[in-house]
């Protein structure tokens, strides 16, 4: 479990996260789990369902959903408690905690870009490509080849208990539209066998980058999810439907490293993770002066911590670590714990809402939860 935050900022209790509700899948599948289970999920699943839906909306986080729908709306009125996302709380670790029931010290997806030795280059990871550009970072997969994990899928049809599926763009059972979300958790319900279906949609992260986490359009999204699930859930027999989120919101202002000539000529390259948990290579011969002038900079907008602390305190969860998480963090990680992010030039993305950082309305996510016998 990782340290408790202060008053400036919320660090994620890993013993009751969306690992914990990963862990308990595997528990009741009868598959290899290697972190505490989330006990409410675990009471639920007491009953025998003949299939188990986690629906996780990106961004979805507890604030988000308190602010845009009424307290009667059949989400919130289904909503049963709340959960951690990881850190960062960010889709690309936390779906990948959720697809692998693994924290991210363990997986190693530790977030957006990371700098891969081997190419000499930082990688957006889930697109593959070389930072900031639509060019292939490799003729292979990079984080699939160099942070390889076993998946929660293939771990429940070992056990040969039940089927698994991934409903997304990407999934086993692939979609394309919104539309096909709904329908396909509903014909994969149908089937007499009994399974697991994790189904993913990128709504409302996506338009709350380019908006603002509270701007009506946003209302509009959440409003659509509200009354899908809840038709959804009409059709649905011998059923535990979960709805989640890998992460919250926050609107976000940024600096800019280049408008601090000073600072960035310490670093070895760009910072990489993300902006609102930034990570830091920095020349030998700064380390010591860095962490000084990063503080007259930037006072207490964010949380700057060593590689050590980093390590020490358990902040990417607990577990067996990947042998390349030290390489991974740089040398030192600024988390935010205020409304402001770290970018590296002017044409790095400046999303109005974003994610990532230690505070509770990015960190805190719906447990919602419908039985259908």
């Amino acid at each position: 479990m990782g340290i408790n935050g202060g008053e400036n900022g919320m660090f994620v209790d890993y013993d009751h996260s969306i690992v914990s509700l990963s862990c308990s899948i595997l528990k009741h599948y009868g598959a290899e789990y290697h972190h505490k289970t989330f006990e409410p999920m675990d009471e639920l699943l007491q009953h025998p369902y003949k299939h188990v839906v986690i629906m996780l909306f990106d961004g979805l986080g507890l604030e988000v959903l308190r602010h845009h729908l009424p307290e009667n709306s059949f989400l919130r009125s289904h909503a049963l408690g709340e959960l951690s996302s990881v850190f960062p709380p960010t889709t690309t670790a936390a779906t990948t905690s959720i697809e692998s029931g693994l924290t991210p010290a363990e997986h190693g997806w530790l977030g957006w870009n990371l700098y891969f030795p081997e190419l000499g280059d930082i990688v957006s990871l889930f697109p593959n490509t070389r930072r900031g550009t639509q060019e292939q970072a490799a003729k292979f997969h990079a984080a699939r080849q160099y942070l390889r994990y076993r998946t929660v899928y293939e771990k429940i049809e070992e056990t040969g208990n039940a089927k698994a599926y991934v409903v997304s763009l990407y999934g086993s059972a692939r979609i394309t539209k919104y539309e096909e979300l709904f329908d396909t958790v509903k014909g994969l319900c149908r089937k007499e066998e009994r399974n697991y279906i994790y189904a993913y949609w990128g709504e409302p992260d996506y338009t709350m980058h380019d908006v603002g986490c509270c701007h009506e359009s946003i209302t509009e999204i959440i409003r659509d999810i509200d009354q899908r699930v809840e038709r959804l859930c009409r059709d649905l027999e011998d059923t535990l439907l979960i709805v989640t989120a890998d992460h919250g919101h926050g609107d976000t202002g940024y600096f800019l490293i280049r408008d601090y000539p000073e600072l960035d000529r310490m670093l070895e390259r760009p910072p990489v993770i993300e902006a609102r948990a930034a990570s830091f290579y920095v020349k030998q011969e700064n380390l010591e002066q860095f962490p000084d002038l990063f503080k007259r900079l930037f006072g207490d907008q964010f949380l700057l911590l060593s590689k050590e602390a980093v390590l020490g305190q358990n902040i990417f969860g607990g577990g067996v670590c990947h042998p390349r998480l030290p390489e991974l963090m740089g040398d030192y990680l600024a988390v935010a714990v205020s409304g402001m992010g770290i970018n590296y030039e002017d044409s790095d993305s400046k999303w109005k809402s974003n994610h990532s950082g230690f505070t509770e309305r990015e960190m805190k996510v719906p447990f919602i939860a419908v039985e259908k016998r």
